[in-house]
């Protein structure tokens, strides 16, 4: 379909799509680019990250241990440890599964699937080709712009929460070091916990630095993991959107006046070899993600609930920092789910209407064979592509609706808890 050229540049164009998220990655430890570069450098650094995170979950204990009767309290330090936890799961799981993303992520890029199709081969003598390709380019363009935008604002979201936390912490122990008395205040770090050995020490070296480092990690790999191992599922999602739209429209074509009626079974079957690679392709991205995924759907669930609680206890005690902050977190949070269900959505919508484009088309006029031919493919389009979510629920839309309410039940749950 493309010439060497053209193949350069749409890897060029589609690398500045994603550039962010690629660059992101690495510094958690994976190259989206070339798994085999600098492999052993990174991953140790992936090991360095997740063993130093998992280190601070001995100080959310503490937290949790010490203030177990203030619910409000230990609310937040719950929710940020099950998040940096989930982070984990994922970069372990990354280091296992670099070679197939990476790989997902290569065919994507390059339009693999599209470059294999024979109708831009064997068919490209027909004059229904260059305009079909004209068509086929433009909603491949639409998809990595949706791509782009989604990856952006996930970005900004991610930033913004994990700076808050961040900088908050930084500036109030800068605060309290310049305008207290050494020993008369408690550090503030960046992830609510508490290390009752070095409680006393202070901004004493190197016990502050080494609390600081633990908690800044764990904080770290919440937002910037999230945002390597989601934008990837984001790219992979909507490219196959792509592929389904880009196939209805070739099905669509099938009996245009631009295709000789003595070759449009071949042009039919050339389309059906384009839909076997396509199922192929959405079920190695629901392999991929389907299992992993579960922890951030069942985390969110919780996370949710605990965040609109802590805004309702900010608002009460007037607490602009808590409102702030929780409200970051829910925007956060919650579009990491969103990005999911209404990605998945759309990945459903896309694979449902395959089949109605091979009954739309004129079928009735044509011969024998052509008739068979959609008549099976009407039979093997019954049953569309989906993600799901391990084995209990799909990615989409009433899966994100019932997880809105059962969250709004745990946010109900916590305040009769804390009332009584």
């Amino acid at each position: 379909m493309y010439s060497p050229e053209e193949e350069v540049e749409l890897r060029r164009r589609n690398y500045r799509s994603i550039r962010e998220m690629i660059r992101l990655s690495y510094t958690v430890g994976f190259n989206l680019m070339d798994p085999s570069r600098c492999g052993q450098v990174l991953r140790i650094w992936t090991i360095i990250l997740s063993l130093s995170s998992l280190a601070s979950l001995y100080g959310h204990w503490q937290m949790f241990l010490r203030y177990i009767q203030d619910i409000p309290r230990i609310i937040e330090t719950v929710s940020t440890a099950l998040q940096f936890l989930t982070s984990i799961a994922k970069m372990w799981y990354y280091l296992f599964a670099h070679r197939q993303i990476y790989d997902l992520l290569r065919r994507a890029r390059c339009h693999e699937l599209l470059q294999k199709c024979e109708l831009f081969g064997r068919m490209s003598d027909l004059p229904v080709i260059k305009p079909l390709r004209q068509q086929v380019e433009s909603i491949m363009d639409r998809q990595w712009a949706s791509t782009r935008r989604q990856l952006l604002i996930y970005l900004y979201c991610c930033i913004c929460i994990t700076s808050n936390y961040f900088i908050n912490s930084f500036a109030s122990n800068l605060y309290r070091y310049f305008t207290r008395p050494k020993g008369t205040y408690d550090i503030v770090l960046p992830l609510p916990s508490l290390y009752p050995a070095w409680k006393d020490k202070g901004l004493t070296f190197p016990y502050y630095h080494i609390q600081m480092y633990l908690e800044t990690c764990s904080l770290y790999i919440c937002g910037m993991c999230a945002i390597s191992f989601d934008g990837v599922f984001i790219v992979l999602c909507l490219h196959g959107v792509g592929l389904m739209k880009s196939l209805n429209r070739m099905v669509e074509l099938s009996t245009s006046e631009l295709v000789p009626p003595e070759r449009r079974v071949e042009y039919l079957r050339c389309c059906i070899y384009q839909y076997q690679r396509v199922a192929a392709f959405a079920a190695e991205i629901n392999d991929c993600y389907r299992h992993i995924t579960f922890s951030q759907f069942m985390l969110s669930l919780f996370g949710w609930g605990m965040a609109l609680f802590q805004m309702s206890v900010g608002f009460g005690n007037n607490s602009s920092i808590t409102m702030i902050r929780m409200t970051m977190y829910l925007v956060a949070s919650g579009y990491q789910i969103v990005v999911y269900c209404y990605n998945g959505q759309r990945f459903t919508t896309a694979s449902e209407q395959i089949g109605e484009a091979f009954y739309e088309v004129r079928w009735y006029g044509e011969s024998r064979e052509f008739r068979h031919l959609i008549r099976m493919m009407l039979m093997r389009t019954n049953r569309g592509f989906r993600l799901d979510v391990s084995w209990f629920m799909q990615m989409s839309l009433p899966t994100l609706m019932a997880m809105v309410r059962t969250s709004g039940q745990y946010f109900l749950l916590l305040q009769n808890v804390n009332q009584k």
